[in-house]
């Protein structure tokens, strides 16, 4: 199966989910998301504004917005073909971008790069038990986090968010793949690596 085809038929998965599994899942992804010690400790953590099936995080973002954390959702420099994040609270204007991902609107000074996250969760269209993962396949998250350090305490964990139907058995890693610290489902922690 080309590759190609391989993001149709995941993605095609996670959208059949129905609206009460998305929920249900969205909930204990929520619940144990918030249980992780990496997360408890972080106060920079980038998420991401849910969109095509992708598991929802904005219940653990509202509940965790007063909690000494700091929320950066992803902003693409589509031009540039690069992806920085940029802070999000309750008062945040959003926009569209060209993908129709919301945005929060800021000034890029505003803009941090990967390697100013200590938590960066990440959307997945696929994922393995050895941390490799899929995304939409434009390369801006791989390209971000090229340069965070990957063997030192220093650089952000990177931590997967997907549904249970969206694990692989093997995803084929490129050199320029950007592999992953943990997965979370609705149903498991999965630690690929430690930090």
């Amino acid at each position: 199966m080309t590759l190609i085809n391989r993001r149709k038929n995941l993605r095609a998965k996670r959208m059949a989910l129905s609206p009460s599994c998305q929920a249900k899942t969205a909930s204990n992804v929520a619940k144990i998301l918030s249980k992780q010690t990496i997360f408890q400790k972080s106060q920079r953590i980038a998420a991401y504004f849910a969109r095509d099936g992708e598991v929802n995080l904005q219940s653990v973002i509202n509940q965790e917005m007063n909690h000494y954390k700091q929320w950066f959702m992803p902003v693409l420099k589509i031009n540039e073909k690069s992806l920085g994040f940029s802070r999000y609270d309750k008062n945040s204007s959003l926009c569209l971008n060209q993908y129709g991902i919301l945005e929060p609107i800021n000034s890029a000074n505003q803009i941090l790069k990967a390697e100013d996250m200590h938590l960066i969760l990440l959307p997945l269209v696929g994922f393995d038990r050895l941390g490799n993962r899929l995304g939409m396949g434009g390369g801006f998250y791989d390209r971000a986090l090229a340069n965070c350090p990957a063997k030192s305490d220093d650089g952000p964990v990177l931590l997967g968010i997907a549904h249970s139907c969206q694990e692989c058995k093997h995803i084929d890693a490129e050199p320029w793949d950007i592999s992953l610290h943990m997965v979370i489902t609705g149903s498991e922690v999965i630690c690929v690596k430690q930090k």
